[in-house]
């Protein structure tokens, strides 16, 4: 096990430094190509991407239909060399874009033996503190690759910034609710509430949402130093429970999330009801009057009762091969110092 060890922290070592030096440069080489632009942007669009490439290509083609997504930039932060995303992003010409180069901790490796979890907290951390820290920009929207957006979605974080993040003891606004749905029964249709919000709560605490959310610099640079590098959301959640902080969501939400598959989590058939039925604007929205912050939701309605369909597999189960080889490595390499140990004696 000796040997083992040694070679796992000699990897370890040096492929943090690389990591370190690429992401470093890609940092200089984006800022370089911001300062060339002339001009700050108040409120820039962090995507982080790897593959999928289906699900990249209806994002974009629902963001290049939001109004006004011309007067932002798209910082786009790609995982791998996957060539599709990459002809994806050089295609894109309905706003500006910094396409960084992610480089992944440890060279990526570990993403052999199970998911990319980790790998993808390190992206948006490098995003926002790019966002943030580099370029100054006084707040950040987060739109994860696999989320069609509504035609108003930039107005409506525009809108929540200025009446919303304002105040200290928010940590986030989101564009997503999942019970963001019609509801027959109590006549309930969340178009009708276009200006409602509410905190985000489950099982009567406060809780973090991702799937499109927006910070400002403020409270980045109060919650940076809690980030967690193996679980993003979940170590968002408990920081913002910790400093006492609330986030909150749309009653009408501005995004649905379509990437059942091939992702870290999800093995749901793409189109099943329970995400799939999430109602946002057909038409972009007139923002005039402030967000009216309700106290609990005007109706919850029910999620799609039905279990749902299973189909495909994620990162932990394609993965699995891999583990089994990886354990029976370190078994024989166990094997084998064992058996150099006794004979020497």
């Amino acid at each position: 096990m000796v040997l083992s060890a040694i070679i796992c922290s000699v990897f370890l070592l040096v492929s943090s430094v690389i990591t370190r030096r690429r992401n470093r440069r890609e940092v200089l080489r984006g800022l370089e190509q911001f300062r060339r632009r002339g001009r700050r942007c108040l409120l820039p669009i962090l995507m982080p991407v790897y593959g999928r490439p289906h699900y990249l290509r209806q994002t974009l083609e629902a963001l290049s239909r939001a109004r006004d997504i011309g007067k932002t930039v798209l910082i786009i932060s790609q995982d791998g060399a996957d060539d599709q995303v990459s002809a994806l992003i050089r295609g894109i010409d309905f706003t500006e874009v910094i396409h960084l180069r992610h480089t992944r901790p440890f060279l990526g490796v570990p993403t052999y033996f199970w998911d990319s979890l980790y790998a993808v907290s390190d992206n948006i951390h490098f995003l926002l503190d790019f966002a943030l820290r580099g370029l100054e920009s006084e707040g950040a929207i987060v739109l994860e690759d696999d989320l069609v957006v509504s035609p108003d979605f930039f107005n409506y974080f525009e809108w929540t910034f200025g009446h919303v993040l304002a105040d200290a003891r928010v940590l986030s606004v989101t564009g997503f609710n999942l019970h963001s749905r019609i509801c027959p029964e109590s006549r309930h249709h969340p178009e009708e509430h276009p200006f409602d919000l509410i905190e985000n709560r489950e099982n009567g605490r406060s809780k973090f949402t991702g799937w499109s959310w927006m910070i400002n610099r403020r409270q980045w640079a109060r919650i940076r130093e809690h980030w967690s590098f193996f679980s993003w959301d979940i170590g968002l959640d408990a920081t913002q429970r910790k400093l006492n902080l609330v986030s909150y969501k749309p009653v009408l939400g501005r995004v649905r999330n379509i990437g059942m598959q091939g992702g870290i989590n999800f093995t749901e058939s793409d189109g099943d009801p329970r995400w799939a039925d999430v109602t946002i604007p057909e038409r972009a929205i007139e923002y005039e009057a402030p967000p009216r912050i309700l106290g609990e939701a005007p109706v919850v309605p029910p999620v799609s009762a039905f279990a749902p369909a299973r189909s495909g597999s994620n990162e932990r189960s394609r993965t699995r091969r891999h583990r089994r080889w990886l354990c029976l490595a370190i078994a024989a390499l166990a094997c084998a110092e064992f058996l150099i140990y006794f004979r020497k004696r």
